[in-house]
């Protein structure tokens, strides 16, 4: 990783730059270089990685190609984790409260609350566990970066940390 200096008691202190991120070239994010794949249930990167890969060390390769640096947020969770996720989230016994409102018929629109909307059936209403399950799920299509072109990544990726 490339080196910053920075003070400290006076004194100039010279260390790895920890923050330093990289981005992908413009060649790997073409659809020839990644393949679209969706995360089952309990999957992690580094289960990932070994499947596609053959070690799980390459972990970092699956976060990288898919900008994730938290992967306690970013990753999908397990669905036996969603539940007390949302619990903590929204407090205990609120999972089944509605979160917001959408229309019946388009539900990409969300609306405010209408009780001759939701009589008439015209509004629905999204629970908090539904609505964290479907965050969840939009979380589990990722991609993956082709076996052909890991070595070439690796290299640049090193190459690019060593500046």
């Amino acid at each position: 990783m490339p080196k910053i200096s920075y003070k400290v008691n006076g004194e100039t202190v010279n260390t790895k730059d920890i923050f330093q991120r990289v981005g992908l070239d413009r060649k790997l994010t073409s659809r020839a270089a990644l393949e679209a794949y969706y995360v089952k249930n309990g999957e992690t990167p580094d289960i990932i990685a070994n499947n596609f890969y053959g070690s799980s060390n390459y972990h970092w390769i699956i976060l990288t190609v898919n900008d994730i640096v938290n992967t306690n947020e970013e990753w999908p969770k397990r669905q036996e984790e969603i539940f007390a996720y949302t619990e903590s989230k929204y407090g205990v016994g609120n999972s089944g409260k509605d979160h917001h409102y959408r229309l019946a018929d388009d539900i990409t629109i969300i609306v405010d609350y209408d009780a001759v909307g939701i009589a008439n059936g015209s509004i629905e209403a999204v629970s908090n566990i539904d609505y964290e399950v479907d965050e969840n799920e939009k979380k589990r299509q990722i991609f993956i970066l082709r076996n052909e072109f890991l070595a070439g990544f690796i290299n640049k990726y090193k190459s690019l940390m060593d500046q």
